[in-house]
């Protein structure tokens, strides 16, 4: 009966101080290579860098568009020789990523409704259908369903 279960969870005073350093020891390296990727960048284009990881032999640039990810591509060959003058000869390669803001995980959509016009063209075109019932009433339900949401919708 003396058993106990361990806990799995360790509280962040649990963990011996080496771990601490090596996050920001690594967190240090990140933002250095942030500071030689952003010299080797035009002040404009620079300031939407966001952070830069080292990956292997791959340096990893986060930007927050696509458009800023292309004009960054555009500075490839720069970013590389500013990086090897740096004496960080261990990346050969850079690829720019797009980082997701918070506010875009959880977008809210909404649905795009068909014009009355199209609603009244589908109306239209069951009535003509002569053959497969199942057909003619799955067009009615939808038509009448767009009727409800656009008119639920002005």
């Amino acid at each position: 009966m003396g058993n106990s279960k361990k806990a799995v969870f360790k509280s962040a005073l649990d963990f011996e101080a080496r771990q601490l350093a090596v996050a920001l020891q690594t967190i240090a390296a990140q933002k250095a290579l942030a500071v030689i990727v952003k010299t080797a960048l035009p002040a404009e284009i620079a300031s939407h860098v966001q952070h830069c990881v080292q990956s292997g032999k791959r340096l990893l640039i986060y930007t927050e568009t696509a458009s800023w990810a292309s004009q960054i591509r555009f500075f490839h060959t720069d970013i590389l020789n500013k990086i090897i003058d740096s004496g960080q000869n261990n990346i050969t390669s850079v690829q720019v990523r797009i980082a997701l803001q918070l506010n875009q995980q959880h977008r809210n959509r909404t649905a795009r409704l068909p014009s009355e016009e199209n609603i009244t063209m589908l109306r239209n075109q069951f009535k003509e259908q002569e053959s497969g019932d199942e057909l003619k009433q799955a067009l009615a339900k939808l038509a009448k369903t767009l009727d409800k949401r656009i008119k639920a919708k002005a």
